[in-house]
């Protein structure tokens, strides 16, 4: 079977567009909850949607923090917790684990995005096991 990172990567829904309402059609999508929620689970899943509604208007910039040790993952937008250590399902096939590594990709679906100052840094072991650490008490 051919490599097809689409079907294997997991997602974050970075930015719902504020303005869309909420369609009976389509219950398991919510983008009046705000953006940073995990794509990847199951809808009513921890993570699903975002905790909080912290996206900036339209035209300013959002920040987003990203924190991802294992399946185990934490989002802050603008500094806001909007998911806190939910585990992120493997959306292609959920008797699997996320794969270890792969690649990162910026999306749209047409509209106006830009994007700036993307960093990435890998975790050590030891930072990963002493921000679990942390995360559990």
């Amino acid at each position: 079977m051919a490599y097809k990172p689409q079907q294997i990567e997991p997602k974050w829904q970075l930015f719902w567009d504020k303005t869309q309402v909420f369609d009976p059609k389509k219950p398991d999508r919510k983008p009046h909850l705000g953006s940073g929620g995990l794509f990847n689970n199951t809808p009513g899943k921890p993570g699903r949607d975002p905790l909080v509604l912290a996206d900036k208007e339209f035209g300013e910039w959002n920040s987003f923090r990203i924190r991802q040790i294992g399946d185990v993952t934490w989002v802050w937008l603008n500094d806001k917790v909007v998911v806190d250590g939910a585990v992120m399902e493997n959306f292609w096939d959920r008797a699997k684990p996320l794969p270890a590594k792969g690649t990162i990709m910026l999306q749209t679906h047409g509209g106006e995005i830009r994007w700036r100052n993307i960093y990435v840094k890998e975790l050590s072991a030891a930072e990963s096991a002493e921000l679990m650490k942390k995360a559990a008490k």
